[in-house]
């Protein structure tokens, strides 16, 4: 079975939303139904409104002895949150592609 590029890029597009609401669903899950952490003051303090706004530490969530599994720290941590950003990027960027290609 072979697919023109525009089928190929549509059906891209449609795994990585897919894939984006699955992983915003497991960064809700681990976020509000599994063991917190505890929170640890790293130092630096945050400002909002750059530097106008109300000021506040910035805490981190401590996951290292959680007994929780290894994806679910995953999701804890940035790195879910990187990962969120991603497919996030490209679900967005994926379609502009395959209009860019049609209107040529």
């Amino acid at each position: 079975m072979h697919l023109n590029r525009k089928t190929r890029i549509k059906y891209l597009t449609i795994i990585v939303w897919v894939c984006f609401f699955t992983v915003t669903g497991f960064i809700y899950y681990v976020n509000h139904y599994l063991p917190k952490g505890p929170l640890f003051s790293t130092g630096d303090i945050i400002c909002m409104n750059d530097g106008r706004g109300p000021c506040a530490p910035e805490y981190i969530e401590e996951v290292r002895d959680l007994n929780i599994p290894g994806w679910a720290k995953f999701f804890k941590k940035s790195e879910g949150e990187l990962l969120w950003m991603a497919l996030l990027f490209l679900g967005i960027i994926l379609p502009a592609f395959k209009n860019k290609k049609a209107a040529e």
